[in-house]
């Protein structure tokens, strides 16, 4: 027998895909814009000197998040789509194992985010000719993405294979890379602030935050063997999920006792924490009837994890030594936990529409009564009810973080404050901040819509969602809030049209081929 060929299989097949090399080179060309605006912004903010390294720092930490994205649109449903399909048990069939499978699956969900990768290392390598990052410290930050990115996709992977249903499979995928990238670092760095011995705490360094951290060289020079011992420890933690992967493929799959319907729904409905009055009740609030709660669900779990991502911003907050030391390190933390927010606000957007194109009930509903306007304000209840008190609680904790400016009177001309220092700290820094907030939820929201209506894989919307709301006008500095003003105008212009129109303008229509009429028969003639 071959050794692994679905792995042979899929890389002749990528090999002869246009698309292989066609978001390689999108890649490059957004990155490419990306830095040279990023340049264009830092040599107009006056007093800079260099900004080499900030601008190493600003590519390196996109491609951080990116990579660790990458497992919870890629590997994160690629195994429970097959068994929903109906073809993973033919391939058990066979004589391939549960490892053939993994690694195939592996291997054909992420080559094109490995190539992404590669082809952004030489755009993050510009900072090289400026003198200001070294070329070991390159070399390092590499290999340090490339693990976040293994890992992601091996995390995604694992929750596949035990995880049957497209919504449960990308909310556990990104939970357990949102635990494992920010709630370890954030446990260990807890433990230390209240002295507990780092010895209950060295699981922690399994995270994939600690190899990107400990690349720079301010961290490298002073422990060098912790850089490579979190790379390891990660490494392993990687391939861990894939064998748990593995060995949930052979044990679950083939005879069906531990995921069958039947027995899903009995666990549900023991697990149920709501009882049947409280359920009436909740249908009772529900009408007239909210086509979002119907078919998505009241998103519970959703409003979990929104609530512990506030909890871990409180829990920053009210440790305060490191914003209490340097005031402005608390504008990072509340950016990167913020990003955590917008990101779950992306999904929900999208998650409606691609569901109803996935399982072709948005036809249905457009052949009903329901109007574009009840869908889309169905939308943004269904937003309104899951995010909008978790935010309100977000941005009353970031007040405290907020820096205050000494008075007036006590600048000179010689020490007067910057625009971008003015943005950041007092009642200017505050609103700065609500309003950069829900300006990107607005823009998400309205231009998440329209894109999981109008791609022709609505799976990859929240991905380009995230990619062209979130991370590319990053880079305009200030000027991000043009760039929402431009994505909510475009998308609540597109969302007037018809559904209809939307959703069939990816395919181009069949060409009428007139059809020739055959000649009435006739009797024949005697001779």
């Amino acid at each position: 027998m071959t050794f692994l060929p679905i792995v042979q299989r899929e890389l002749r097949a990528a090999s002869r895909r246009p698309s292989t090399q066609r978001i390689r080179c999108w890649t490059v060309l957004l990155a490419i814009g990306a830095s040279l605006i990023a340049c264009a912004m830092g040599t107009a903010i006056p007093g800079t000197t260099s900004f080499a390294n900030p601008l190493f720092g600003v590519q390196t930490a996109c491609a951080f998040g990116l990579s660790l994205l990458a497992g919870v649109f890629l590997t994160s449903d690629c195994l429970s789509e097959e068994r929903r399909e109906g073809t993973l048990c033919l391939l058990l069939l066979t004589d391939l194992r549960s490892h053939d499978v993994v690694l195939g699956k592996f291997l054909a969900t992420s080559l094109n985010a490995l190539c992404c990768l590669l082809a952004l290392l030489p755009v993050t390598a510009f900072p090289l000719l400026l003198g200001g990052v070294s070329l070991s410290e390159f070399w390092r930050m590499a290999l340090a993405l490339v693990n976040a990115m293994f890992f992601s996709l091996a995390a995604g992977l694992c929750v596949s294979a035990f995880v049957s249903d497209y919504t449960r499979a990308l909310g556990s995928t990104l939970a357990l890379v949102a635990v494992t990238a920010v709630g370890l670092p954030a446990l260990a760095a807890l433990g230390s602030g209240l002295r507990l011995s780092a010895g209950w705490f060295c699981f922690t360094l399994a995270s994939p935050f600690y190899p990107f951290a400990w690349a720079r060289e301010t961290n490298y020079g002073t422990q060098p063997a912790m850089f490579w011992a979190t790379l390891f420890a990660s490494q392993l933690f990687g391939w861990f999920f894939l064998g748990l992967a593995s060995v949930a493929l052979a044990q679950f799959w083939p005879d069906g006792k531990a995921w069958s319907p039947g027995r899903r729904s009995e666990r549900q409905s023991q697990s149920s924490w709501a009882g049947p009055k409280h359920r009436h009740r909740r249908r009772a609030r529900s009408f007239p009837f909210d086509p979002v709660i119907c078919l998505t669900g009241n998103g519970a779990i959703l409003r979990w994890i929104v609530w512990a991502i506030v909890a871990g911003w409180a829990v920053v907050v009210c440790d305060g030594r490191l914003w209490r030391s340097q005031p402005i390190l608390g504008y990072p933390s509340a950016k990167t936990f913020a990003f955590l927010l917008k990101t779950l606000v992306a999904f929900q957007a999208c998650r409606f529409f691609v569901e109803t194109r996935r399982n072709a009930s948005l036809e249905l509903l457009l052949c009903s009564p329901l109007r574009n306007t009840d869908l889309i304000e169905a939308q943004w209840r269904a937003l309104r009810r899951i995010f909008l008190w978790p935010l309100v609680v977000f941005l009353l904790l970031r007040i405290l973080t907020v820096p205050y400016p000494l008075p007036l009177a006590a600048f000179s001309r010689a020490a007067a404050p910057s625009a971008g220092s003015l943005l950041e700290t007092g009642f200017l820094g505050i609103f700065s901040c609500t309003i950069s907030l829900f300006a990107d939820i607005l823009a998400v929201g309205w231009f998440g819509m329209w894109l999981a209506l109008k791609t022709k894989k609505p799976v990859l919307a929240p991905a380009l969602t995230i990619l062209f709301v979130l991370v590319l006008p990053s880079s305009l500095y200030r000027l991000d809030l043009v760039a929402d003003m431009l994505f909510v105008s475009w998308g609540a212009a597109q969302l007037q049209q018809d559904f209809r129109w939307l959703v069939l303008s990816p395919a181009q229509p069949a060409r009428l081929v007139p059809l020739a009429l055959p000649e009435p028969l006739t009797a024949n003639k005697p001779a």
